[in-house]
């Protein structure tokens, strides 16, 4: 499901377009760019089965390549070979930078409140019995393509999905959808890959973790129905969040 280091390298070597203007920034919005787009894509397709089975929406280019990559992928045939045909389609037909541009200016305008929800997690980690991993900078790309958000917990990079008119799945705020995704990459490693949780059950306890603590910044936020998973029966309180690991050690053993 992840593209090559190469192409990673390529697509984030990119300059950044906007940033807060407070000293100890978080947060830094980076200008789509047609390599952005196509990876965008090329993880999509590549995870094309597992987000079919999940149910989620998937959004892609209306194309007969797209189409014929996704059956490549079905057939597990699909690879990094195959994203210089996505460059190409983006570069000849689809890619318009004008798209973004709605979309940009709203998350700028949100940049100094996700700055503070990240510093209210910041100020509390160290007492908490596990380690949220924070960026010094997180990067978030805006893209036409895929479910929603997605985000590299090994870069700080946050993968936003917008449509033409500027608009965002789920929230009229991107806030929401942005400190999910941060929440994401704080856990991944200290609770997700240490306790191997089910895909069903890190969204879950991403959505309760940030339900719980940004409850009243964040009052639309909406939690995944995500079906018999009963972990919020755990975790009622900040108290909960901070002993975490203790808690997720004898949920597992259920």
């Amino acid at each position: 499901m992840m593209l090559s280091r190469f192409f990673l390298a390529v697509v984030f070597m990119m300059g950044v377009c906007c940033k807060s203007q407070t000293p100890a920034f978080r947060v830094e919005i980076v200008q789509p760019t047609m390599e952005h787009a196509a990876a965008s894509i090329w993880r999509t397709i590549d995870a094309f089965t597992f987000l079919e089975e999940k149910a989620y929406k998937i959004h892609l280019p209306s194309h007969p390549l797209i189409d014929s990559l996704i059956m490549k992928s079905k057939k597990g045939t699909f690879g990094n070979k195959d994203f210089s045909s996505i460059r190409t389609l983006l570069e000849t037909e689809v890619f318009h930078r004008g798209n973004y541009q709605k979309a940009l200016h709203t998350v700028e305008r949100h940049i100094a409140s996700i700055n503070n929800l990240v510093q209210a997690i910041a100020s509390k980690k160290s007492q908490w019995d596990w380690d949220f991993k924070i960026f010094d900078t997180y990067r978030i790309v805006l893209t036409l393509y895929g479910t929603g958000g997605s985000y590299d917990p090994d870069e700080g990079i946050i993968t936003l999905m917008t449509d033409k008119a500027g608009g965002f799945k789920k929230y009229t705020n991107p806030v929401n959808t942005i400190i999910h995704e941060i929440v994401h990459i704080g856990m991944e490693l200290s609770i997700v890959q240490k306790y191997s949780l089910s895909h069903e059950l890190k969204e879950k306890l991403v959505d309760t973790f940030v339900h719980i603590f940004f409850n009243e910044k964040l009052p639309d936020y909406k939690i995944q129905n995500m079906g018999g998973i009963d972990i919020d029966m755990y975790i009622n309180n900040k108290e909960d969040i901070g002993s975490l690991n203790a808690i997720l050690s004898e949920f597992v053993k259920r």
